[in-house]
């Protein structure tokens, strides 16, 4: 028997990552199966767990890449406009609540990346040397363990808003002030900046934007397809 090369490898890697995750988008983490996944994909349950030991294994890799394209997309929008870290934080969580308002399959990834033990720490620990990038200056005092904290508190109101739909009493302009009003009052923000950051992510028309990078991450998905 022919030694697969770790080049085949990571090609076999990239292609169930690819397919579970196009499966997640369309239909949801939590009624994705490792089974429908494998189908697809055209590998046995076995080939799968040499790569992935669960969904959530799937789900982490999923979310490294989410979480690059967010802040890709946002530091392109603001490019020009502002160099305010405190701005383009505003810009980059307004655009991941509109991403999972778009439709119940993507709040349900977002739910289980919030949720599951793997991908929060992932987030947490992905997000605290940003908010400790963006913050320090407001919060010299504070130390890295400190920004951690924090995270785990700003993450569990960032959960909260994502999972509550916008309904004709709770409008997404609504959500994206209560959210950044909570968040930024955290790190000590001044009112007037909070109303500041408000009014400067009232700018762009984030619903298509959310729509594009979604789009753009499906390309990506079908791209690096195994022909």
């Amino acid at each position: 028997m022919a030694k697969v090369t770790m080049e085949e490898s990571e090609r076999v890697r990239r292609h169930i990552l690819h397919v579970g995750a196009k499966n997640f988008l369309k239909s949801g983490f939590t009624n994705t199966t490792v089974r429908k996944i494998t189908t697809e994909a055209g590998v046995s349950v076995g080939c799968f767990n040499c790569h992935y030991r669960t969904k959530e294994d799937l789900l982490y890799d999923l979310v490294t890449f989410v979480l690059g394209q967010q802040f890709s997309v946002s530091e392109k929008l603001t490019e020009g406009r502002t160099d305010d870290k405190i701005l383009l934080y505003a810009a980059e969580t307004t655009l991941q609540l509109h991403i999972v308002e778009m439709n119940e399959n993507l709040r349900d990834v977002y739910s289980a990346a919030y949720s599951l033990p793997k991908t929060s720490e992932l987030i947490q620990q992905t997000v605290t040397g940003k908010m400790e990038h963006i913050f320090k200056e407001q919060l010299p005092q504070l130390e890295t363990k400190d920004f951690y904290l924090l995270e785990i508190a700003t993450g569990g109101i960032m959960r909260g808003f994502m999972t509550v739909r916008c309904n004709i009493w709770f409008s997404m302009d609504m959500k994206v002030r209560a959210f950044l009003e909570n968040t930024l009052r955290l790190y000590r923000v001044p009112e007037e900046k909070i109303e500041e950051a408000v009014a400067f992510v009232k700018q762009f028309d984030f619903k298509k934007i959310a729509e594009e990078t979604i789009a753009g991450i499906f390309r990506y998905l079908e791209e690096g397809e195994v022909g």
